[in-house]
């Protein structure tokens, strides 16, 4: 009956956690959409043409990111460790990554040709700017905390 109870309490804290976090990234998300909105000056019409095709297109980017990185790592971690990829196993993982590297690439001439058609290239030019300064803000305030933390 103790088991039960201690893995009912788990069950429930995990799934609190992961509420957290979906509720952080949306309001991460949040953040990003109204610091891109006000850097690029963006119109009515322009946003309403402008946020679907960025966000499909960086969510496509970010799931080529996760596929890439967890692939590599479920490799390496069923091999046991890096020590223990042969060399013709570690030709696979490079190639592999390199191949999802070029896709993201793609995207992302996919995008800036999609984009061209709502916004100019200045403001596309900006948006690469804005995107570079907000993540930078991001890890900044991270950093930020996680000094906090240690300190208390």
């Amino acid at each position: 009956m103790k088991k039960l109870i201690t893995l009912f309490i788990l069950f429930v804290l995990s799934i609190n956690l992961i509420q957290a976090q979906q509720m952080q990234r949306q309001r991460i998300k949040a953040l990003k959409t109204s610091y891109i909105t006000n850097a690029l000056n963006l119109t009515p019409k322009e946003a309403e043409k402008f946020w679907p095709v960025y966000n499909l297109y960086t969510q496509k980017i970010q799931d080529l990111k996760m596929d890439s990185e967890m692939s590599t790592q479920k490799q390496i971690r069923l091999a046991g460790s890096i020590d223990n990829i042969t060399n013709e196993q570690a030709k696979k993982l490079i190639a592999k990554s390199l191949k999802n590297q070029q896709k993201i690439t793609d995207a992302k001439f996919s995008m800036v040709k999609e984009l061209s058609s709502i916004i100019s290239s200045k403001k596309i030019l900006l948006l690469q700017k804005t995107e570079r300064n907000f993540n930078r803000k991001m890890l900044q305030e991270l950093g930020k905390r996680r000094r906090m933390m240690q300190g208390q």
